[in-house]
């Protein structure tokens, strides 16, 4: 309820508001009094508040300097007056802004930007990660924000090598703490899980969480456990990263398909000069065949079309719900269904590796490429 009772007190009790009244009182006075005691230019007022204002903040043109002793008095009153005046506005300013940064550095101050990547948890390889998304050829545009409740002297590190990243101190399986990340304005969500750590259940409850808070955000959840992996798919994650299927597959590769391992590591190794892109498919190719595709990638410039990607819609969640019904499938529903998202309707990335030749470039897919 407005109240200028509450605007009164709110007044009284801002310290930088009584500085800039006291500065406003001084120029004031001291222009209507030099202009009663000085003869000349000072008896214009307007050429009383220009003195005034020069004298006070010391500036000093010289064009204009009281002949009256009076005069004189009254200068030497408005400059000491006005030189601690503004000393007061300028550490006061100076305090606010070095408390914000302090405070940012210690994560404890909102995020204000948008379509950020929040980075949650931990990882021993978190410094390559966050090298390998800023050495993108998109890095100008990539802004990161970690959330987490790791040491200052760890985080300290990684500010320090990347000082465009941002830092939210806290538990971010919390709403606040998402929040305070600007959670509903992120474009990704990145949920690490260090081998040490062990926290399935958190990371499930944290999916949860960030789709409550926003169903646009697309979630990749990192789990150990890969029995966890169908209840993060019930919390709607959109890509789940299991260490246990990484760890099996490279152990027999490397036993049964050195080549194909080997492979994989080089295409893994972020000093590696090869890599696999996304790329959106110009319009001229739209109606033609996979073969056409493949072909005109590779005698552009020497890189090989792998495959097709594109967002395949109406996805079913209640699909992959398990059929007994279990309490923690009934969790997860209640909560989707709180945050209102729709079991029936979701989009996902639908990827074709190696399509028969003849396959017809349909509107809106992309193509991996293999550089």
């Amino acid at each position: 309820m407005f109240s200028y009772k509450n605007i009164i007190n709110n007044m009284k009790n801002n310290n930088l508001l009584k500085v800039f009244l006291g500065i406003l009182v001084v120029w004031l006075f001291g222009a209507v009094f030099i202009s009663l005691v000085e003869p000349g230019a000072f008896k214009d007022i307007r050429n009383s508040l220009w003195w005034a204002i020069v004298t006070m903040t010391t500036v000093g043109y010289g064009d204009m300097a009281p002949t009256t002793n009076i005069g004189r008095l009254l200068a030497i009153i408005i400059m000491i007056s006005g030189i601690i005046l503004i000393a007061i506005i300028t550490a006061t300013i100076s305090s606010k802004v070095i408390t914000k940064k302090i405070m940012e550095g210690k994560g404890l101050e909102k995020i204000n930007i948008a379509d950020h990547i929040l980075i949650c948890g931990w990882s021993n390889n978190i410094i390559n990660l966050i090298k390998e998304l800023l050495d993108n050829k998109n890095s100008k545009e990539m802004k990161i924000v970690l959330v987490n409740d790791q040491s200052q002297n760890e985080i300290d590190n990684i500010i320090s090598s990347f000082p465009s990243i941002k830092f939210v101190r806290g538990d971010y399986s919390i709403d606040a703490i998402l929040e305070k990340a600007n959670a509903s304005k992120a474009k990704y969500a990145l949920l690490l899980n260090d081998n040490h750590s062990n926290e399935d259940e958190k990371v499930i409850l944290s999916t949860l969480t960030i789709k409550k808070i926003s169903s646009n955000i697309k979630v990749i959840a990192q789990v150990n456990d890969k029995n966890k992996i169908p209840f993060l798919k019930r919390a709607n994650a959109d890509v789940v990263l299991s260490t246990d299927d990484y760890t099996s597959f490279m152990a027999t590769s490397n036993i049964l398909e050195p080549g194909s391992a080997q492979a994989i590591s080089t295409l893994l190794d972020i000093s590696s000069n090869n890599s696999i892109t996304s790329s959106e498919i110009s319009s001229d190719f739209i109606g033609k065949t996979f073969a056409e595709l493949h072909h005109h990638i590779f005698s552009d410039n020497g890189n090989i079309c792998l495959g097709l990607y594109n967002n395949e819609e109406n996805v079913g969640i209640s699909e992959i719900l398990s059929s007994d019904n279990s309490a923690l499938d009934r969790f997860i529903e209640k909560k989707l269904k709180e945050a209102g998202h729709s079991l029936n309707e979701q989009n996902k990335l639908n990827v074709i590796l190696n399509p028969r030749k003849d396959t017809v470039i349909q509107k809106g897919q992309g193509a991996l490429i293999l550089k």
